[in-house]
């Protein structure tokens, strides 16, 4: 997710442009619900079959006490709009074991999934702005945007997995298999949070940290997500979802508003909290 930069929001469309290809075919919503305040990701809880969300509800980097988790149905009914609350600007969530992991500003909370009690609140020394997390169910990797870091959890610690420049402000994270994917946010980053150069999706190997670039220069990526054998991202400042195929080849698959955050997915249903709406946008894709 990002800061928010001052620019008008436009209505969100699903049109037919493209970069170098068709878009692929989109479904229509199955459902959309707003009235949040800042939802910045969601993730689908497949043992109890519902959708939790988190809500920035404030300053995303200000440790306000405003933040909270939100319950959904996966038809998409408010359960329980303040399910975990008190938190300050929760971001990316991944889940370890029975635990939910929650990126908040420079602490790690671990939530017990079923009940939603904190059981703690892990303070990282030296993180400057955790934002995403990714899982394998046993191990999670964290994004700071501010340090060009990643941590890692693992065995109820957080660690420092590794820094490096070329990093460039890590946002999306993805574990894929033996790699670790990761959208940066960009070169020459500004106070207004746009940025020199565009970000790059890259891939890290999980054995030897070597990095490598998939796509470079792609825009200010926030969520990267698989659905079959595609690879989504999206760019939070102009709202465009891409894809990216196994040879690296991208397409635009949706255009959206300004403001999508952490975009997930379950299978073939694509989650997309949209920030400056306060809704959650929900589509079948393809």
């Amino acid at each position: 997710m990002k800061m928010l930069p001052s620019f008008a929001v436009a209505a969100v469309t699903i049109t037919s442009a493209s970069l170098s290809h068709t878009p692929a075919a989109l479904a229509e919503a199955p459902w959309n619900v707003g009235g949040f305040d800042m939802p910045e990701s969601a993730i689908f809880d497949s043992t109890r079959n519902r959708v939790i969300l988190s809500n920035i509800a404030g300053h995303p980097g200000e440790a306000d006490g405003n933040g909270f988790l939100t319950l959904l149905s996966e038809t998409g009914q408010i359960l329980d709009l303040d399910w975990v609350d008190g938190l300050d600007a929760p971001k990316g969530m991944a889940f370890v074991g029975q635990n939910l992991l929650v990126a908040d500003l420079n602490t790690l909370h671990v939530i017990d999934a079923e009940t939603g009690a904190i059981r703690r609140s892990i303070m990282v020394e030296g993180a400057g702005f955790l934002n995403d997390v990714t899982s394998d169910g046993q191990t999670a990797y964290i994004s700071d945007l501010m340090t060009d870091s990643i941590w890692r959890y693992a065995d109820g610690r957080v660690t420092l997995w590794m820094q490096h420049d070329q990093l460039s402000h890590p946002n999306g994270l993805l574990l894929d298999g033996a790699r670790l994917l990761v959208g940066t946010w960009g070169e020459g980053l500004k106070e207004d949070f746009s940025t020199e150069v565009a970000g790059s999706l890259l891939s890290v190997d999980l054995e030897t940290r070597a990095i490598s670039i998939v796509v470079p220069e792609i825009g200010n990526i926030d969520g990267i997500t698989r659905v079959g054998d595609e690879i989504l991202l999206n760019d939070w400042v102009t709202g465009e979802v891409f894809t990216v195929n196994g040879a690296g080849e991208v397409d635009l698959a949706i255009n959206l508003s300004p403001g999508v955050a952490d975009i997930s997915s379950h299978g073939n249903t694509l989650f997309l909290p949209m920030m400056l709406y306060g809704d959650l946008r929900v589509v079948t894709y393809p």
